[in-house]
């Protein structure tokens, strides 16, 4: 039975004056509780006009619902917006395969193996220190003269096993491939945690940005002295906005929403949250990386 003919048979009911005057008053009032909640129910699913959806392999964020909840009332001041946050690479994956009422954040990687199964198209770039790429470097305190004596190593690093597997795997040589998948990766929160780990002795070494290795030497300079960059990756891009096929006006308002962030202290907060300074339109090279295999 549905909404309108529940309302019509309490309704009816509440109109039967064989029925006693207490179970009336009852259906009455259960008549308004439907009629309200039909009303809610229809306001709720109106409520989210569109949605970020946001994953991305190459951060370990650790509380996820706090970053929902400070994304979402940021966004509420522009109306129905809403953001929501994945860890689960499938999850995400499988939810978004045929969603069109949102705009994506998602890691350059992980767009190139989204793009055969789902059209998208990508419009931002993140920037940090006014930079929209970055490279990760293979720091350890030992000297190691060959890869293969890299095998089984602990490695801590502050993204997804999945995509540090996958940097290994380009830094060491496809060759290599076995080495890669020997080695053990410690998760940790941020870059910074990651290079501290192998000064503590947690790790044998480190996968971070370049950045990274900056920041660390104002922080450890001891630290960042001891440590030999053993080997470095080719240059990426940094995480993207993308956008579902065919672009419509709300996923454009929505876009427009996030690359204003930048531009306030509130927003400009969100998004050093998610480990970025700002955005910036793609350009032609960085449109040609994107759609190389």
């Amino acid at each position: 039975m549905g909404m309108y003919g529940k309302i019509q048979h309490i309704l009816s009911r509440a109109c039967d004056h064989t029925i006693p005057h207490k179970k009336r008053l009852h259906t009455i009032l259960s008549l308004v509780f439907v009629f309200l909640l039909s009303i809610n129910a229809r306001a709720l699913s109106a409520g989210h006009k569109y949605t970020i959806y946001f994953y991305n392999p190459e951060t370990n964020i650790n509380n996820f619902a706090s970053l929902k909840k400070e994304f979402d009332f940021y966004l509420s001041r522009f109306g129905g917006y809403q953001f929501q946050p994945f860890s689960e690479r499938e999850l995400f994956e499988k939810l978004i395969t045929n969603k069109k009422d949102g705009i994506f954040i998602i890691s350059s990687w992980h767009y190139k193996k989204l793009k055969e199964r789902i059209p998208i198209e990508p419009i931002m770039v993140a920037i940090t220190k006014n930079k929209s790429t970055c490279r990760r470097v293979f720091s350890t305190t030992r000297v190691i003269s060959d890869i293969s004596l890299l095998g089984g190593m602990n490695v801590a690093s502050a993204s997804s096993e999945d995509f540090t597997k996958n940097i290994l795997v380009q830094m060491f040589g496809e060759n290599k491939g076995n080495i890669a998948a020997s080695i053990k990766i410690l998760s940790v929160p941020k870059d910074i945690d990651a290079l501290m780990s192998v000064g503590f002795g947690m790790a044998d070494a480190a996968v971070t940005t370049d950045n990274s290795l900056t920041k660390l030497a104002g922080i450890n300079r001891k630290l960042h002295d001891k440590l030999k960059q053993l080997l470095i990756s080719d240059e990426t891009l940094l995480p993207i906005v993308a956008i579902p096929k065919p672009l419509d006006e709300n996923h454009l308002k929505l876009a427009k929403i996030v690359k204003d962030m930048e531009t306030v202290a509130e927003g400009k907060n969100k998004l050093n949250m998610l480990g970025f300074d700002g955005w910036k339109t793609l350009n032609e090279s960085e449109k040609e990386y994107l759609e190389k295999e």
